[in-house]
């Protein structure tokens, strides 16, 4: 009698599935093409995650394969199910509608429309695999702002390798195959995926309850579902309670704010160099991704990264804390060689094709042979339209640099840099050859994601796979970079002409206080912001460690003051560092995630969230580590102070602008004179 029961169940189960999978054809070849598409991404990215040296978060699985396969099915074939069953009962209302021409239309854009799904899940799938190895990000609402703010087209074609041409036709031919298929083949195959998916659900939820705790989102999650729960978060995150006015907008009484450098007197208190009868050669070493609480680290029992970096902090003036305008290495740039805030919102001011603001250049004039060198590739983070509006023209990095590439199994590595010790040997041929005065930049990559491994000569600790072992022994290659350097000025007789600055673009993050929190952009954290900062001439700058907030536009006035170029204070966002430092004023920050945030001499650091809507404080002093969040009813000033500053600086920096091309492409001291009357 059992026997009875259970074969009668079964042959009513396979009726059912036969009625459901026999009328839709196009129906089952959507839900074969979407099986085998997210079967394929989840067990290619198990087998990355076991076998790549270079994961995503540092994330290690601690299960066997199979079992972490299953944990996360239950997400892939939610998305399969939901999309099977939406293209079925479309189908169903299709196959309703008798009229013979409106139905064969229904039908066409049926066909075009599911072509259309499968496209996005690919580019989605796709493309979340990609980022998750190469940038430490799934594919969020971020990644689609960025790629729509400023990324060429025809850069990232060149993401794309013959293994995802594959991959993005793969789907589309599975479709057609089942498609065309005779009924019979079509009906069995579509009454064993299903059975299949009910079968895997089942055995993931039964044998893996557990098994995905502590997965970071990105990777547990189907890439749909994830960028889908992303968007939701920005949509509906927050209740109205929670809601405050957006400050950038300026919505608060009271009158326009001056800019907050003209409140003070035009001559701060300060004691200058003598001055020099002949200029000073400049050596700016730009260090990509390098954070303050790395560069000395030797907490593990690992050789410092870098000792020659320790030596010249104590034989000059070292700020050590020192902080990013940004940590987002286009502004950060901008910020150094300008002395300006650049926008606080996403888009970048320096990559503008209207930018004339002058940089370090129009400060110093035309007399300086500038040049600038960099492995990388500009078209992605540098802001090269202020940089060749202000007159630099001598600028080498990936696109005209002739050397290897730095090989190793990372797309965006394969070409987004040259190998970093050429690029140097090409640095100091140039330098070699420098008409004095001159300015030379360069711009290292090495110490950005994701760490190349240049060899045993280059590593102080074991390539253990772990993304801070690979990063300190690139910090120790760039240190011993810098040293090169620094030697070649010695032994030419330049370094003592020669005012040498070092320091970083912004912090590196390594899961600091979100499992997510990898390289730099994501929060506003200090591991993110904060980033060395070192003035080397003995002539000049007496050993010295400033141990007060400092910030990138700072550098400008401070160099202007060593080298005794006149300037107004009020011109410059920032304040030369030869002022009496109990009458600074505070720094700010934008943050890529869509953040503003002040610090201020008393380490109050106040931040607001655009995308959260939300703000909080946190004393420095107290918590360091940025553990305990404050109110920030508590600091009405400080928070006033932000919202009153960032109100009024895109808009003095776009007047400014305007009124140097108005005087069309005036020189540095015309400059000065033009904001000054602003």
């Amino acid at each position: 009698m059992v026997n009875i029961r259970m074969k009668r169940f079964l042959a009513k189960c396979s009726n059912l599935l036969t009625e459901i999978v026999a009328p839709n054809k196009s129906s089952v070849a959507f839900l074969i093409c979407l099986l085998a598409l997210t079967l394929v991404y989840r067990i290619q990215l198990t087998m990355d995650l076991f076998t790549n040296k270079v994961k995503p978060f540092d994330f290690n699985p601690t299960h066997p394969p199979v079992w972490f396969t299953l944990a996360s099915l239950p997400y892939d074939l939610a998305l399969v199910f939901v999309c099977f069953l939406l293209s079925w009962l479309l189908s169903r209302m299709t196959s309703s509608i008798r009229q013979s021409k409106t139905s064969e239309t229904l039908r066409t854009l049926g066909l075009v429309s599911l072509h259309i799904i499968i496209m996005i899940l690919i580019l989605i799938h796709g493309i979340h695999g990609r980022l998750l190895f190469n940038v430490q990000t799934g594919f969020d609402t971020s990644v689609i702002k960025e790629a729509f703010s400023g990324v060429s087209f025809f850069e990232t074609l060149k993401l794309i390798e013959i293994r995802d041409y594959l991959f993005l036709l793969f789907p589309f031919g599975l479709f057609w195959l089942v498609l065309l298929s005779p009924g019979t083949f079509r009906i069995w195959v579509g009454r064993a995926s299903m059975v299949w998916v009910i079968l895997l659900v089942s055995f993931s939820l039964l044998v893996t309850q557990g098994k995905a705790k502590n997965v970071p989102d990105e990777i547990r999650l189907n890439p749909t579902l994830f960028l889908l729960s992303d968007v939701a978060g920005n949509v509906f995150s927050h209740p109205a309670q929670d809601r405050k006015p957006d400050i950038s907008k300026g919505d608060r009484p009271g009158g326009p704010l001056v800019r907050s450098g003209e409140t003070r007197a035009k001559e701060a208190e300060k004691v200058l160099p003598a001055k020099r009868t002949r200029p000073w050669n400049i050596v700016f070493l730009i260090m990509e991704s390098v954070g303050t609480r790395y560069i000395f680290d030797t907490s593990n029992g690992n050789p410092m990264p870098m000792p020659f970096l320790h030596r010249i902090s104590r034989e000059g003036w070292f700020l050590k804390k020192h902080y990013t305008t940004s940590n987002v290495s286009t502004k950060a740039v901008f910020s150094l060689l300008s002395g300006y805030y650049d926008f606080f919102n996403r888009e970048t001011f320096g990559t503008r094709p209207d930018t004339k603001v002058p940089s370090i250049y129009g400060w110093l004039g035309e007399g300086y042979d500038s040049f600038l060198v960099t492995p990388s590739s500009i078209s992605w983070y540098f802001p090269t339209n202020f940089v060749k509006n202000s007159g630099f023209s001598d600028i080498n990095s990936y696109e005209n640099l002739k050397f290897k590439i730095k090989e190793e199994f990372h797309s965006l590595g394969h070409y987004i840099t040259r190998d970093e010790t050429q690029t140097v040997d090409f640095f100091i041929q140039r330098l070699s050859q420098a008409r004095e005065p001159f300015l030379g930049i360069y711009i290292s990559f090495t110490a950005h994601f994701p760490y190349f491994d240049y060899g045993e000569d280059y590593r102080i600790m074991k390539d253990d796979g772990r993304l801070i072992s690979r990063y300190y022994n690139n910090l120790y290659l760039l240190d011993r970079m810098i040293k090169r350097i620094h030697d070649h000025l010695l032994e030419r007789g330049l370094l003592e002409r020669t005012i040498l600055v070092v320091i970083g673009d912004h912090g590196q993050a390594f899961g600091q206080h979100h499992p997510n929190n990898f390289m730099h952009y994501r929060y506003s954290y200090n591991e993110n912001l904060e980033t060395p900062a070192i003035f080397y001439q003995p002539g000049l700058f007496k050993p010295k460690t400033l141990g007060f907030p400092t910030s990138h536009v700072d550098i400008l006035p401070t160099l202007l003051d060593a080298m005794r170029v006149s300037y107004p204070p009020v011109v410059l966002d920032g304040e030369s560092l030869f002022n009496n430092k109990s009458k600074r004023r505070p720094i700010f920050f934008y943050g890529h995630e869509e953040s503003i945030s002040s610090l201020d001499s008393h380490l109050i650091k106040v931040q607001y969230s655009f995308k959260k809507k939300r703000c909080w404080v946190f004393d420095l002093k107290r918590d360091p580590d940025e553990k305990s969040p404050l109110d920030c009813s508590l600091y009405p000033h400080q928070v006033d102070g932000l919202h009153r500053f960032v109100s009024d600086h895109d808009s003095n920096l776009l007047k400014y602008n305007a009124t140097v091309r108005e005087k069309n492409g005036v020189s540095g001291s015309q400059a000065r004179v033009a904001k000054r009357g602003n």
